[in-house]
């Protein structure tokens, strides 16, 4: 089981990137990607509903292959980081994955900083596989805030005018200061907070 984490694209929902999870079995001819990012663009107020956390997402199941086929089309870069579960762990998680997939479980409310595809692949691997995975802090002793985040990618990503957007749409609270696991909502943080997590009793490298 791995984590995938994708380098963002020119859209303004991809500017910060995307977060996925692999589940492969040579056995049994199993190479699935598990994508919490599954939503309809169709719809004309989309971007305001996006910031304001009005979206209806969905889990979606679907081939390796396929997945990263979109991202060579996009020429994103797909970093993979392979967990080190033992098999009672990673059968937990996976069926826990198989669970979440159902369709009667796969939907679920998007909110833009406190619960999407990112938080939702870190809980997975932090709740479901009872692997007692710890992040350590990945944070500079002066942590930044929501909207220092947010603001650094939408410049790197020639977003400005979105900046505005954002910060009328999703009020004060981004002048909070995130904890070391609210980072995570950020692909790049998460793939940060799985490099420097630890797991069990013997605080194995995740």
């Amino acid at each position: 089981i791995s984590l995938l984490t994708c380098s963002p694209g020119a859209e303004l929902y991809s500017t910060f990137g995307h977060t996925a999870i692999r589940v492969t079995d040579s056995l049994r001819g199993i190479d699935q990607v598990y994508n919490y990012g599954t939503f309809d663009d169709s719809d004309p107020s989309f971007y305001v509903k996006f910031t304001k956390g009005l979206m209806i997402y969905a889990l979606s199941n679907y081939s390796y292959q396929d997945f990263l086929q979109e991202y060579q089309y996009e020429g994103r870069g797909v970093i993979e980081q392979v967990l080190q579960l033992n098999c009672a762990e990673k059968q937990k998680l996976y069926s826990a994955l198989q669970e979440n997939a159902l369709e009667q479980n796969r939907f679920y409310n998007y909110y833009f900083h406190t619960d999407n595809c990112t938080t939702r692949a870190r809980d997975m691997i932090g709740d479901r596989s009872g692997a007692q995975v710890v992040f350590n802090n990945m944070l500079p002793a002066k942590a930044p805030t929501f909207r220092h985040l947010i603001h650094s990618y939408l410049e790197k990503g020639g977003q400005y005018w979105s900046k505005l957007g954002i910060d009328l749409l999703l009020g004060y609270n981004l002048d909070k200061q995130v904890s070391n696991e609210q980072a995570m909502f950020l692909p790049d943080y998460l793939m940060k907070g799985i490099d420097n997590a630890v797991t069990g009793t013997n605080r194995q490298p995740l």
